[in-house]
């Protein structure tokens, strides 16, 4: 999913690619027969990702008939036969070899409601869409909304669509108190009851007794509570970050990898061989999968397989074929 639809953060750091090597396509050629951005480039791709197509085919295969293979075949049945539930060989370990547990899981009286991962979700693609259209509209009126997401900053859209998402997610769990078990939307009479609790115990702050606090805390206990506070929700949104942090190191790298071989030369070298008349065109789709997937293997990074593949193969690929659009994005 997140290789095909436009709105991840894989596709946005794949759409640079893309772009990068466009805009040597159009040094040399300044009219050529495919798509001249990224974004437009990537969606004319998309028929083309038979991994990613059967893989989303295969999906509900396995979920419908209830079996599985391989290494989840037996995951699987560590769990039912063995009542494993450790994670197994391959749990994810911390430095001192314990299971990493969540620091960012609701407390225990919170209820956990669908919609609330849900609605950030929905959220998300709106912002990113509504923003691709608005980075993609020239003014000229005349526009439709396929020739706007064309012309899009796809960059651009997904960096202030999450962060849109991010704080509308915020304020929607704002809006939604917690008490016994039950959410309550728009708690209007809590509000009004925590503004004056609140005022109460500014008022009385510096003559309570710890008697006082005792009784205070046992109150609190019986008022509804905001679902997430605005502290509790800007403590996630950290820990969150420090989650993909790993991630982060790894797509740098996987820049420098890329840079590091386009500095050695590897992607002139292997544009020669690519050019070879002893080479049919037609094969390059398949070779460029099978060189990818080796790449990946070992590497073990899909990022920098993407970061090293597209300058060795786009622009090669596009001179051999002699500027044959299905050959491009196949490729």
């Amino acid at each position: 999913i997140a290789s095909i639809v436009p709105i991840s953060s894989w596709v946005g750091f794949e759409i640079s690619l893309i772009q990068a090597e466009l805009d040597k396509i159009l040094a040399s050629d300044s009219d050529p027969d495919i798509k001249t951005t990224g974004f437009t480039v990537f969606l004319e791709t998309i028929k083309y990702r038979y991994y990613c197509i059967y893989m989303l085919m295969l999906m509900p295969l396995l979920i419908a008939s209830g079996r599985d293979f391989g290494p989840m075949l037996i995951a699987e049945r560590r769990t039912k036969v063995y009542g494993r539930t450790d994670g197994g060989p391959g749990a994810a370990l911390n430095a001192e070899g314990e299971v990493l547990k969540s620091n960012n899981t609701p407390s225990e009286d919170t209820p956990c409601k669908w919609w609330n991962m849900v609605f950030p979700i929905v959220m998300l693609v709106v912002y990113i869409f509504y923003l691709l259209a608005y980075t993609g509209d020239d003014g000229s009126g005349s526009q439709s909304f396929v020739d706007k997401m064309q012309n899009a900053d796809a960059y651009s859209a997904l960096l202030w669509g999450t962060m849109a998402a991010a704080l509308t997610a915020v304020g929607f769990y704002l809006i939604q108190d917690k008490h016994m078990d039950r959410i309550i939307f728009f708690n209007v009479k809590g509000y009004i009851s925590r503004a004056k609790r609140g005022f109460a115990s500014l008022k009385n702050k510096f003559r309570r007794t710890p008697d006082q606090d005792e009784n205070t805390e046992g109150e609190e206990e019986v008022h509804a509570r905001v679902l997430m506070s605005y502290s509790e929700a800007m403590t996630s949104f950290l820990l969150g970050m420090e989650k993909i942090f790993g991630a982060i190191v790894v797509l740098t790298l996987a820049w420098a990898s890329g840079a590091i071989m386009s500095a050695v030369g590897l992607d002139r070298f292997f544009g020669e061989i690519l050019k070879s008349d002893a080479l049919d065109y037609r094969m390059l789709p398949t070779l460029s999968f099978i060189i990818a997937m080796i790449i990946a293997f070992a590497t073990g990074t899909s990022w920098g397989t993407m970061t090293i593949m597209f300058p060795l193969v786009l622009v090669p690929s596009y001179e051999a074929s002699g500027g044959n659009a299905n050959i491009f994005y196949g490729v």
